[in-house]
């Protein structure tokens, strides 16, 4: 167990940029290449389903959930193609956030960590193929937790699994209100991500 500084960060929204509501979403150019519309199809389709709430929380595979959806468009043939644009596509990584991640654990000995909701197949792939892996201890995921953020017992099991026995010594970092909160509601410091400059200020007196 340690009470060393800990450092925490979300993916999407700080690790990575193509999120929904980003300035270059994953899917800016999904109609064009796809011909599908992700406002107005993929979203209330798929992603805003409860099914795939279940692929968050690892009780349902992404490609069982999601060839169900490409079944009703005709494209089951195109299941695997799409995945990999789709991983490809969302995967704008921010290397200034993971210099700084790296230089705040040389500066001060602590451990970094991942805190996200992701289901397995996109962190294999942004942890193996990305390389994501080479700058955390861990990355923690509610498909591996059975839980997603910002729900209590993802924050009490991710703090368990990093084996930190005083939750103050975490600093978590999320660019969504309701996951800073619930990370706040479980014990640990946490602030809401507002680009690498926050989290600069942030990191110089941490730890």
């Amino acid at each position: 167990m340690s009470a060393s500084p800990i450092l925490v960060l979300d993916i999407d929204g700080v690790v990575s940029l193509a999120q929904p509501g980003s300035p270059n979403p994953w899917y800016a150019t999904l109609k064009e290449d796809w011909g599908l519309d992700h406002d107005a199809e993929l979203a209330p389709g798929f992603f805003l389903k409860p099914e795939f709430m279940e692929v968050l929380r690892g009780r349902l595979d992404l490609y069982v959930a999601l060839h169900e959806y490409f079944e009703t468009k005709g494209m089951a043939d195109r299941l695997e193609a799409f995945v990999s644009y789709w991983f490809e596509k969302d995967s704008d990584i921010d290397r200034d956030v993971l210099a700084q991640a790296d230089a705040w654990r040389k500066r001060t000995g602590g451990r970094v960590f991942a805190a996200t909701n992701q289901e397995h197949h996109r962190i294999a792939y942004l942890r193996d193929q990305l390389g994501l892996g080479a700058h955390f201890d861990e990355i923690i995921y509610s498909a591996a937790l059975g839980v997603c953020k910002p729900d209590r017992v993802f924050y009490t099991n991710a703090q368990a699994r990093m084996g930190v026995t005083v939750a103050q010594s975490i600093l978590f970092v999320d660019d969504k209100t309701s996951n800073v909160d619930g990370a706040r509601m479980a014990g640990w410091r946490a602030m809401l991500y507002r680009g690498p400059e926050s989290l600069e200020r942030a990191l110089a007196g941490w730890g």
